[in-house]
Order: C-alpha cells, then structure tokens, then sequence
C-alpha cells in the first residue's frame, strides 16, 4: 500500500510539473492581451459551441485551481467577461469547487501526516476550534480573505473536514465571490469592448447590484466574525 502511495505521488508530481512546464514555454498565450487579441474568435466559438464551451472552461478553471495556478481571481473574472455574470459566476463555483475538492482528497489520502506535522502542530488553535466549531470554520475561512485558496484546502485535509461538510461549505462559501469577480469581468467588457460609458444607469443593474450587495454582506460578515475567528 505504502509503495502504491508513492507511484500515485509521484505521477501526480510529474503531471502538475509537466502542466507548469507548459505554461511557462508558452506564456505569451496565458495573457489578457491575447484574451483581447482573440475576442472574436473566441466569442464567435462561444455563440457556436456554448454547452461545450461552458464545459470546457470549467474543467479548465478546476484543472488550474488543481496544479495551484496563480490569480483564480483573474480566471474568475475572465469567466465574467465571456460569459457574463451569473453563467460565468456559476462556472466559477462549479469548476473552483471541484478543483479544490480534487486537491482535498488528495491530501488528505497521501499528505494528511505531512501537513499536520508541518502546519498544524505550530497552530493548535485552530485545530482547537474547528473541533468545537467545524462547519463555521470550514465557511469562514471561505469566505474571508488573506489565506491562498490552495492553502485553505490543505488546512482542511489535515484538520481532517468531512467530505461531504467540505463539498458544500466550499460550494457556499464561493458562491458571493465567484458572482463578484464575475460581475467585475462583465464589466470590462461593458467598458472596453462594447464601449459603454461608465454611469450610474450601468452600475444599478442586477448583474452589478446583487454583487455589491454581496461585498457588503460579506465585509459586514467579516466585521462580526473577526474577533471570534482569531
């Protein structure tokens, strides 16, 4: 079993570095302005292949949130500018959550004694807390920034979350920012490609309005939470 362990590790290695090595040879194409360069191309694919457009970007955003790809708020965003923001928000929360429920289960099978001894013994607070408190934790830590969304998962596996509870808080849990980044992304489309004129008549738009009302629920979420959470 313990050598089985480490092939399976070791081709998960091999595939993540192999992924990396491919994004770095060929950088150019992982830029916006590419994205800018090649709108119509790829809207015209969209309009013509939505189902499995929608598909194929949403395996792509849980591949990337997989191998640790930097900048899923970018990816989030992205998905706002050619999808709009409730298609693109809902891609965000479909892909993020499998991407990041993929790597859950993978530490917790192969690396739970690792990150327990590496993280977890210096912070014996939280592994504390989310015994007394595990689904508020597994939600807040969602939901309030500052830790890596990669890291978050990592945490969880090694304070060893159930699978199911980790499923649907990490489903809750990016839910309003997914809908926030993705309302960002239709918004520069608005600005830069369909050259609308920023005013208050766009602002006040459900697309725009539901996720600044998600913001302020969510820093009025944080403010109560804080204290509690330290």
């Amino acid at each position: 079993m313990h050598s089985q362990k480490k092939i399976l590790i070791i081709i998960l290695l091999i595939l993540v570095i192999t992924l990396w090595v491919i994004y770095f040879l060929n950088k150019d194409y992982f830029q916006l302005q590419t994205l800018f360069l090649n709108i119509e191309i790829i809207k015209n694919f969209i309009s013509q292949n939505f189902s499995l457009s929608i598909s194929i970007y949403t395996l792509l955003y849980a591949l990337l949130i997989i191998c640790n790809f930097p900048f899923a708020s970018l990816l989030s965003m992205i998905s706002g500018f050619l999808f709009g923001t409730w298609i693109g928000g809902v891609v965000t929360i479909v892909g993020g959550t499998i991407g990041a429920f993929t790597v859950f289960i993978i530490a917790k099978f192969f690396f739970l004694d690792f990150i327990k001894r590496k993280f977890l013994n210096k912070y014996s607070y939280i592994e504390n807390y989310f015994n007394k408190n595990d689904l508020e934790l597994m939600i807040l830590i969602r939901i309030i920034p500052g830790t890596p969304f990669f890291l978050q998962n990592l945490i969880l596996a090694g304070l060893g979350a159930n699978n199911k509870r980790f499923f649907y808080t990490t489903f809750l849990g990016l839910t309003p920012w997914s809908f926030i980044f993705a309302s960002i992304g239709q918004g520069l489309e608005e600005l830069f490609i369909n050259k609308t004129r920023l005013s208050f008549s766009l602002i006040v738009q459900p697309e725009y309005l539901i996720p600044i009302g998600f913001i302020a629920f969510l820093l009025i979420l944080v403010i109560s939470f804080k204290k509690k959470f330290k």
